[in-house]
């Protein structure tokens, strides 16, 4: 398959894609498709990139409640911690 040329508007959400795709079917233009259909997956692959993030995050500090006798200031440090090499791996 060849490749879609098609931009992302970060100011766009996936309502706004679905939208178009709508107005296409309405009006019988479909010429848009192909760009509309990359700009949802855009929007679902980041929503998940998102969604793993967020589990990840959360199991790490979890298991960081989970130990004892840890100051506030520790905890601090170690979250602090956990967000940069979740960046790191996202960058």
């Amino acid at each position: 398959m060849s490749k879609v040329p098609y931009t992302i508007n970060v100011d766009e959400y996936v309502c706004t894609a679905l939208e178009q795709m709508r107005g296409m079917v309405k009006v019988l233009d479909f010429s848009g498709l192909p760009a509309a259909i990359e700009r949802v997956q855009h929007h679902a692959n980041q929503m998940e990139n998102a969604l793993y993030t967020y589990e990840s995050i959360k199991h790490q500090i979890n298991k960081l409640l989970e130990e004892k006798d840890l100051s506030d200031e520790d905890f601090k440090k170690k979250v602090v911690d956990i967000m940069e090499r979740i960046n790191k791996n996202q960058g």
